[in-house]
């Protein structure tokens, strides 16, 4: 593993996704519902894939933040470089993971930059504290260096295509293994899966 060239095409997807930020105007349009971060790979380093992640701070979600994420969405979806906007309602009743995860609204946007497909996933949160891409920002960053973000990263793109991952595996597998355990390979890491994600007799 060439530790410059993988973090070199890592520095080039994120320099796009900045570029998407700026050519949809994000910041602006997110700030009149609350303020945006951008999260996930793109802020700690590790793109593998065109997705960026956001989440946007609201004083509360209350039914006039629903109407101005709808309104969010509805902008997006006149923009002719956006192919699909879908909005999902995560507050309240619709929440089937409060223990996990706090109340939000979701914007996921299918768009095109330069000629590439992109996805937006924006949540809109009144609890960003209980968020984990919002935890991640000072719980994981502080711990990545350059050898871990490659090796991370060579993980992710082995298992990015495979079926389960995003569902039974999820890129925070990957980061504990790397970041708590010490796995540095696809090989390795599928080894360390096996062993935490057995059925329980």
């Amino acid at each position: 593993m060439d530790v410059s060239e993988v973090l070199g095409e890592q520095d080039a997807l994120r320099a796009e996704a900045e570029g998407v930020y700026r050519e949809f105007r994000l910041d602006k349009l997110l700030a009149d519902v609350g303020t945006p971060t951008i999260v996930g790979s793109a802020a700690l380093g590790l793109m593998v894939r065109r997705d960026l992640d956001l989440d946007v701070v609201c004083e509360r979600l209350d039914d006039a933040a629903v109407a101005a994420v709808a309104a969010v969405g509805a902008r997006l979806a006149t923009h002719p470089l956006v192919r699909l906007v879908t909005f999902r309602n995560d507050c309240g009743a619709w929440n089937r993971e409060p223990d996990a995860y706090p109340d939000g609204l979701y914007l996921g946007v299918e768009c095109v930059s330069s000629g590439a497909a992109w996805n937006l996933d924006v949540w809109f949160l009144d609890e960003p504290e209980r968020q984990p891409s919002t935890a991640h920002l000072t719980t994981l960053r502080p711990r990545l260096t350059d050898e871990s973000r490659a090796a991370i990263i060579e993980i992710k793109r082995t298992w990015a295509d495979r079926p389960e991952y995003g569902t039974t595996v999820k890129s925070f597998d990957v980061y504990r293994a790397v970041l708590d355990d010490g796995v540095r390979d696809s090989a390795r890491f599928e080894t360390w899966v096996g062993q935490r994600k057995k059925p329980q007799p």
